[in-house]
């Protein structure tokens, strides 16, 4: 057999505005940026991924990750046997400490070479079978009229299930407007909560308590403390009337491992920019399942090349209980979108690549 290598590896940059701009704790965006790679085999396969910092989650920007590609990654790829696998991710992710998604990167576009390699889909690739995958949608941080008025228009347009995102208003304000949501959705939609690290264990339980009472059906709360504070997740899960969420305290497995030690979640949210793709998120979940822990794939503000990858990662693992892959969604029309999916309602098909 010829052997097989990295003959090229070429980086852009892609950039797709938002319809709105998007609110949370930590942060507003009104761009998906990524940072684009295409790794160019020998046979001629051209693998293509994003990634998507955000400086306050994963603590890098579109410029470092670009630079990081560029100077860290790919002088140790080049030339590198893509049929040694296992080698190829492990000297990929030796290659720099942290940065993540420009890792993710590097890896969802080996990943998309490798299942072009074997003539299948990413989803075949990972274990599964093509198909949809049904995701929320999330609300972001805004005036209580504004956001109860995109609940009720999320409604219509066939989304059944919404994350909202709460921040550091006052925690009355924080408990109306969730109460108003709900009651401007009915009892069928779905509520998920998101924090963003932004509350304190005092005010997490006096609103769960709240919105308890007033009978508020809620999926999960999310990373409603700091990333650190592993013991009062611990506390709230041992505690809250609703299953509480870890994001931001779980970006790789050694994290994963320890909340679950701690027993400091109820739920893991697994994105593939916190864990650098594909292989990291697959010892994530597989570890949870192992503890009967369910997952959700989560994202950033991400295009639909990453997008797509986590989806296929979703139909792949029977433990992703949720999706929140909506920033497709968000965009205005992303130009590559037909090449990997259709969204119609809260589905996102996925094109059958084999």
């Amino acid at each position: 057999m010829s052997a097989l290598t990295i003959q090229d590896l070429q980086i852009d940059h892609k950039s797709v505005p938002l319809k709105h701009p998007f609110v949370t704790a930590l942060h507003r965006v009104d761009r998906i940026e990524a940072v684009r790679v295409k790794i160019i085999l020998s046979n001629g396969i051209v693998g293509v991924g994003t990634g998507t910092p955000n400086e306050k989650v994963t603590g890098d920007n579109l410029t470092a990750a670009s630079a990081v590609v560029e100077q860290g990654i790919q002088p140790v790829l080049i030339g590198a046997d893509f049929n040694q696998w296992h080698q190829l991710l492990a000297t990929l992710h030796a290659s720099i400490m942290n940065n993540t998604p420009a890792k993710a990167a590097i890896e969802l576009a080996l990943y998309d070479a490798r299942r072009q390699l074997f003539h299948c889909s990413l989803p075949e690739l990972l274990g599964g079978k093509n198909g949809s995958v049904t995701t929320d949608y999330t609300i972001s941080i805004g005036q209580q009229e504004q956001m109860v008025a995109e609940a009720k228009d999320l409604v219509k347009r066939g989304f059944t299930s919404l994350k909202v995102k709460l921040g550091k208003a006052a925690i009355e304000e924080n408990i109306a407007v969730i109460e108003a949501i709900a009651q401007a959705t009915g009892p069928d939609i779905h509520l998920r909560l998101d924090m963003n690290q932004a509350w304190t264990t005092r005010t997490t339980m006096q609103a769960a308590q709240a919105w308890q009472a007033a009978g508020v059906k809620i999926d999960f709360i999310e990373q409603p403390l700091p990333a650190d504070d592993l013991a009062g997740m611990a506390y709230l899960t041992a505690h809250c009337p609703y299953p509480i969420m870890a994001d931001e305290s779980v970006h790789s497995y050694l994290d994963a491992q320890k909340v679950i030690s701690m027993q400091a979640a109820d739920y893991i949210n697994i994105k593939l920019m916190k864990t650098g793709g594909l292989s990291e998120a697959q010892k994530i979940n597989d570890l949870a399942a192992s503890r009967g822990i369910h997952t959700m794939l989560g994202c950033m503000i991400e295009p639909i090349e990453s997008i797509a990858a986590a989806c296929s990662f979703v139909l792949a693992n029977p433990n992703v209980k949720f999706a929140d892959l909506d920033s497709i969604f968000m965009a205005e029309l992303d130009p590559d979108l037909a090449k990997f999916a259709k969204c119609q309602g809260n589905q996102i098909q996925l094109i059958d690549h084999d």
